[in-house]
């Protein structure tokens, strides 16, 4: 299941965003979907990016404006740990992993240097397909 977003959830996350998140990271979304990878390269391996319509609710929800404020909470491996983009004034807008349970800077690992650079390396991945309910 891949979760390609509709132009309406493309245009209520672009609306609503950090003026910061970086344009790669929509228009992968509008490619690829919300997809869940497995990547021996990156944190435990898995890689789950949420729907985007449910990016900032989520993001929300794990406490990355009151914790983490300038991390945008991307998704998560399903295990503890989440990934963020750093959309924070004057950032490049690097991409990392949190651990869900303390959500503070200082606990932030970045992985690659852009949304970019995150997006090459999850697509070398190998795709997690999950049977539709």
């Amino acid at each position: 299941m891949r979760d390609i977003p509709t132009s309406d959830d493309i245009e209520r996350f672009r609306i609503a965003c950090p003026a910061n998140t970086p344009p790669e990271f929509i228009a992968f979304h509008i490619r690829h979907g919300a997809v869940k990878m497995d990547i021996e390269s990156v944190g435990s391996g898995l890689v789950w990016l949420w729907p985007i319509r449910d990016v900032l609710q989520y993001s929300r929800e794990y406490g990355f404006d009151e914790f983490a404020p300038g991390l945008l909470g991307i998704g998560s491996d399903g295990g503890g740990e989440l990934y963020a983009i750093d959309v924070r004034d004057g950032s490049s807008g690097g991409v990392g992993d949190i651990p869900a349970t303390s959500l503070q800077w200082e606990d932030f690992r970045q992985l690659a240097s852009s949304f970019a650079e995150f997006a090459d390396t999850l697509l070398a991945g190998t795709p997690i397909v999950e049977p539709d309910a």
